[in-house]
């Protein structure tokens, strides 16, 4: 049986999930104006992708309104521990036994379309952010951690600092 056939595996409290935020979104995380997490998420363990383009590519960001790109430069990835597993429904079309139908790239599956390393997908209605989220920049020049959300503010390292915490 494929992975598609099984679905995705539910949620764990403690995974480490990710959502990636177009760079006009990081200024009001930042800044206190957007407090909420919604929408398509993903496990981290399940994607291995180091660029902006395989970002692109592997959640299938190319869907129609999109603030991405595939030629972007930099993509916002902000991330967070599960605390419940509730929270996280996979989106299934009405042939798998949902009530989702949207237009392509989605799939209906549970899963990205990418012919190569596809991952799970779920949805989150909106949901606050957890203390301990983190918005990193993955860059065509390389990974760089910008804040921690303390439950009140973000908080931006210092030259060195070691305020990471998902990597």
């Amino acid at each position: 049986m494929s992975q598609v056939d099984q679905g995705p595996q539910p949620v764990a409290p403690g995974t480490l999930m990710q959502k990636p935020i177009p760079p006009r979104m990081v200024e009001p995380y930042l800044a206190g104006r957007r407090s909420v997490i919604s929408g398509f998420v993903y496990r981290l363990i399940d994607s291995t992708s180091d660029s902006p383009r395989e970002l692109h590519r592997v959640f299938d960001l190319g869907y129609h309104g999109s603030d991405f790109t595939p030629d972007m430069t930099e993509i916002y990835m902000l991330r967070w521990r599960a605390v419940s597993t509730e929270a996280y429904q996979v989106p299934y079309s009405a042939d798998r036994g949902g009530d989702w139908s949207l237009e392509p790239p989605f799939t209906g599956t549970g899963f990205s379309s990418a012919r190569e390393g596809s991952v799970a997908e779920y949805f989150t209605d909106p949901m606050p952010l957890p203390v301990g989220a983190e918005i990193h920049r993955i860059g065509t020049n390389g990974t760089s951690f910008i804040a921690r959300y303390d439950g009140q503010v973000w908080l931006r390292p210092a030259e060195g600092s070691g305020l990471c915490a998902t990597g």
